[in-house]
């Protein structure tokens, strides 16, 4: 951790902005408020900002969030920082970094997470794409939840995410022009997602067109009820 940390500091230029704080933000490269105006806390005392990294080929906002718990924010914000380090690491003459459109964090009352947007353009493209990654951690200790962690059978909680899939999807701007393996019941899939209020928010990806962007679908925590693992629902629903 102590190497990521001073690679980071060496590799790049750090500017924490501020954003507003509340369930569900956009945390983009905003500008931080004005001194003396007062910003809202989400539940857990936790605010979400974005750290600027920029250097030679890149430019990235990463996701981070400042207060609440100690052991809990700093293991967030260490795994964003590792996540940015590995695209950092592919920058190349003919491969270069921007911040992309989209991104988001979650801030409940357990859980945290984030959907961090890079923008990657490789010399001779006809246009930049968007990459992403995503990372969920119980607010209180820090730890990860992934899929296994969520759900009691995953294979089963595979399942009832690609039935919900297949109905919300053609709601989107995909309509029914998109990739049906796209929505299949495998990890890869279903690796993006966020745990809102409102249910599992998932994200596939460019899987209808470079126009249509990442569909995104909320899936009902209520629709997962029989897949997730005792007292899941109350740390990702909150």
């Amino acid at each position: 951790m102590k190497k990521l940390a001073a690679a980071l500091a060496v590799a790049a230029v750090l500017t924490a902005t501020m954003t507003a704080c509340a369930a569900g933000l956009e945390s983009g490269a905003a500008a931080a408020p004005p001194a003396g105006v007062p910003t809202a806390t989400a539940p857990g005392g936790y605010c979400a900002t974005t750290l600027r990294l920029t250097g030679p080929g890149y430019e990235l906002d990463v996701p981070q969030v400042s207060g609440g718990t100690e052991v809990a924010r700093d293991a967030f914000n260490t795994a964003m920082r590792g996540l940015a380090r590995q695209w950092i690491d592919q920058v190349e003459q003919t491969f270069t970094l921007k911040p992309g459109s989209g991104q988001v964090t979650y801030l409940g009352s357990r859980a945290i997470s984030s959907l961090f947007v890079i923008s990657t353009y490789s010399e001779g493209a006809a246009h930049p794409n968007n990459a992403y990654e995503s990372y969920v951690i119980d607010a209180r200790t820090g730890d990860e939840i992934t899929l296994d962690d969520l759900f009691a059978d995953v294979d089963h909680g595979l399942s009832l995410l690609a039935d919900q899939a297949a109905i919300e999807v053609p709601k989107t701007r995909a309509g029914d022009s998109y990739s049906k393996s796209g929505i299949e019941a495998d990890e890869y899939n279903y690796r993006l997602w966020l745990a809102t209020p409102g249910g599992m928010e998932i994200h596939f990806g460019e899987i209808s067109s470079h126009a249509a962007g990442d569909i995104v679908i909320t899936v009902p925590w209520s629709k997962l009820d029989s897949a997730l693992k005792p007292g899941m629902r109350e740390i990702v629903g909150g």
